[in-house]
């Protein structure tokens, strides 16, 4: 089954979308998993490359771009990441929009919800090039 992905770094406001990855460039592990990692562009892990099998999405250096609004600053760390589902088939029982309530994402997604975790860029960095191994244990 393909799963078609597309990840977006949007500034909260103006909701303007400052960084992309659609599926096409993600490398796909062996185990069929991705690996994407996310960051100012200065703290790119130096593995954080498709040499490496990691997808790399540039956080705005505008953060959530609330200076937009009258008397309001730039919080740089803040962001906001989305996962845009396409439509599924109509036999694709793991489809987010399968979900009712909130908190049943795990039980209706299964291996299909993404999974996050932070690092700092020494800690990413410490995972090597083949970072999904070391991910994957």
């Amino acid at each position: 089954m393909k799963i078609q992905l597309v990840l977006l770094q949007i500034l909260t406001l103006p909701r303007l979308v400052t960084g992309c990855l659609y599926d096409e460039q993600v490398t796909i592990n062996p185990d069929g998993y991705y690996t994407i990692a996310t960051s100012l562009p200065s703290d790119r892990p130096a593995n954080a490359t498709d040499e490496c099998g990691v997808g790399f999405l540039p956080w705005s250096e505008k953060g959530d771009g609330f200076s937009i609004v009258p008397g309001r600053q730039d919080h740089e760390t803040d962001g906001l990441l989305l996962m845009r589902h396409m439509l599924p088939a109509d036999d694709f029982e793991n489809a987010i929009q399968n979900t009712s309530v909130p908190g049943d994402e795990k039980e209706v997604l299964g291996e299909f919800l993404p999974s996050v975790e932070y690092f700092t860029k020494a800690e990413f960095e410490a995972l090597g090039c083949n970072a999904y191994e070391s991910l994957s244990r």
